[in-house]
Parts: structure tokens; C-alpha cells; sequence
């Protein structure tokens, strides 16, 4: 199921509202680099040669 909403922006509310999309898609993009980053990590085998 999803909701679909539409929304109609005044033009001084257009700039807050892309500025809003920005910095959440830096958040999401910054997250998913880390998850990747810790399962990347989570998955090297361990050898005598590993660092910490």
C-alpha cells in the first residue's frame, strides 16, 4: 500500500523545500557509504597480517 501526495509549493517556499531535499539525500548518500564501508570491513577474513 502508499500514499501518494502532491504538493504545490508557493515560489518563496521552492527554495526551502529543495534545500530540504538536498540535505536529506547528503544524510541518506553519508549512510549508505557507512553501511557499505562497515560491511565491507565486516566481511575481510582475518590474518596475522591484519591491522587494527
Amino acid at each position: 500500500m502508499s500514499i501518494r501526495e502532491r504538493l504545490y509549493p508557493r515560489e518563496q517556499e521552492l527554495s526551502l523545500l529543495a534545500r530540504h531535499c538536498a540535505d536529506a539525500r547528503s544524510v541518506w548518500n553519508l549512510a549508505l557509504e557507512q553501511r557499505n564501508s562497515w560491511r565491507r570491513e565486516c566481511s575481510q577474513k582475518i590474518t596475522t597480517h591484519s591491522q587494527m
